[in-house]
């Protein structure tokens, strides 16, 4: 597993580089600057992101990251303001998790391992990649979505909806599942997922009539 690191502090790339290096593959970024063309070249299995650098906030350095190179990264986000709002901000993007400083890096450690474990599982090879309605295709190998043969993009929190509902349409599912399904270990207010959903509606344009809310329970997609 290999991991890029962006941290301004020397000391903490230091201490990342003592505990993390004998399990994991590391390149440490303390500029960053550095991490877009780092990664334009290179391949890594997960980030973990400093929030709040001098040159630049890591919200916006993620930003800049997928619009530069098209693709969604795995990342962790270490930060000093554990607000509500910037966990919001952060899911929203598509962060695996989020861990508050001052960093224990055992934790830290904890929850790699935790992440690679799940991106793993979900890399098996499954018996059923594609699930067809119609006027809908879910590519789970290829993680994408078409409607009505047009490709649709969609964030890693909005195809992990999707797929939920997809898998197992006709089911409820609680707004618990599924934070507990996305965001194990944090709590999310009902509103952040409801904002998740209603953009994934959205995007699912006329196929969106299936996907109910039942009052008091949760969710279906009622095929």
């Amino acid at each position: 597993m290999h991991l890029t690191i962006v941290d301004d502090l020397e000391d903490n790339l230091i201490s990342y580089q003592e505990l993390l290096s004998p399990k994991f593959d590391l390149e440490l970024i303390k500029d960053p600057d550095n991490l877009i063309p780092f990664l334009t070249n290179n391949k890594t299995d997960m980030i973990i992101l400093d929030l709040h650098m001098p040159k630049v906030k890591g919200f916006d350095l993620y930003r800049r990251l997928k619009t530069h190179l098209l693709r969604d990264f795995p990342v962790i986000f270490v930060t000093a303001d554990p607000s509500e709002e910037a966990v919001i901000e952060g899911l929203t993007l598509g962060a695996e998790d989020f861990i508050s400083k001052p960093v224990s890096l055992r934790e830290l450690e904890a929850r790699i391992i935790n992440k690679i474990k799940k991106i793993s599982a979900s890399s098996v090879p499954s018996s059923k990649q594609l699930i067809e309605y119609p006027g809908f295709k879910l590519y789970l190998d290829l993680q994408c979505t078409e409607i009505n043969g047009n490709s649709i993009q969609l964030t890693p929190i909005e195809f992990k909806l999707i797929s939920l509902f997809a898998e197992h349409p006709n089911e409820v599912f609680s707004r618990i599942h599924i934070s507990n399904l996305l965001w194990p270990n944090i709590h999310v207010q009902n509103q952040n997922i409801d904002t998740h959903l209603s953009n994934l509606r959205k995007k699912l344009g006329t196929f969106s009539k299936h996907l109910k809310t039942i009052k008091s329970r949760g969710y279906i997609l009622r095929i």
